[in-house]
Formats: C-alpha cells, sequence, structure tokens
C-alpha cells in the first residue's frame, strides 16, 4: 500500500509539474514562401543574374578574408587570431616585394578584424599576390602564412 501511495504522490508531483511550465505559444507564423528556380516576382522578365561570389580566403589564424577592387584602391579585409594581436603582411608584384608592414588588432584569444588597403598602381601583373603571416616566436620565420591572389583584370 505504501508503495501505492508514493506511485501516486509521485505521479501527481509530475503532473503538477508539467502544468506549471508555461508554453510556448507561436502567434500568426506564417509558412515559409518558396519561389520556382530562376523566377522572380518582381521581375517577371526572367531570371535574375547574380553577382559573382567573393572569393574568401582562411587558415589557422585568419578567417573571412576577402578582396574588394575599388577604383584606384585594392582593400584586404577579415579577422585575425594571433599572438598580441599583431601579424605582418607583404604584398608582392611578381616577385619583387612592393609593400610589407605589420597590422595591430585584438590579442587572440580573440578575432581582432584588420582592413588592409593600398594602392592598384603598386601592381603591374596578374601574378601579384598578399601574404599574411606571424612571424614565430621561436626561430623568427613565417608561419601561418595566407596567399591570397591579387588579379587585376576586373
Amino acid at each position: 500500500m505504501k508503495k501505492m501511495t508514493y506511485l501516486f504522490s509521485l505521479l501527481l508531483v509530475t503532473i503538477g509539474l508539467a502544468a506549471c511550465t508555461p508554453r510556448q505559444e507561436v502567434v500568426n507564423e506564417k509558412p515559409p514562401v518558396t519561389e520556382p528556380d530562376g523566377e522572380n516576382p518582381s521581375n517577371p522578365n526572367g531570371p535574375v543574374s547574380e553577382e559573382p561570389e567573393e572569393e574568401v580566403y582562411h587558415n589557422e589564424v585568419f578567417k573571412d578574408v576577402v578582396v574588394t577592387k575599388k577604383a584606384d584602391t585594392i582593400i584586404v579585409t577579415g579577422k585575425a587570431q594571433v599572438f598580441e594581436g599583431v601579424f605582418q603582411y607583404a604584398l608582392y608584384d611578381g616577385e619583387k616585394v612592393v609593400k610589407e608592414g605589420n597590422y595591430q588588432t585584438e590579442g587572440a584569444p580573440a578575432w581582432g578584424e584588420f582592413e588592409i588597403t593600398f594602392a592598384k598602381e603598386l601592381l603591374s601583373t596578374n601574378t601579384s599576390k598578399l601574404e599574411l603571416f606571424v612571424y614565430s616566436a621561436k626561430d623568427g620565420s613565417k608561419i601561418n602564412t595566407l596567399e591570397i591572389p591579387i588579379a587585376l583584370d576586373n
């Protein structure tokens, strides 16, 4: 009889707790609208042409790195997770270094944002590239190098 009383009281407590738990109600939820491929109701003339997607570069310490070309400048943006928030960069026109420097952002473990801008006139070949890297505290060598090709044609 004690077992039956214990089970009955446990059942009542469980039901009571379930009744006290607030329920979330969804009000005026609309079903998702799906459109057939290539159709756009605001453009009845046909499919919308999409702009080409930007190339995004990353490695262990750099992420979301994107190259944006303006009329006379090239802008490289992204995030870095580097010791004391410092990394280096070198801009190559072919095999020749035309600009180099360092950048200070937030230190690890945070992902600090960066923006590096340089003039298009520094580059004359389509074999140009930007290297983002860190100097090793152990031996001073380049580590975590991220190479980003810079094409002048677009």
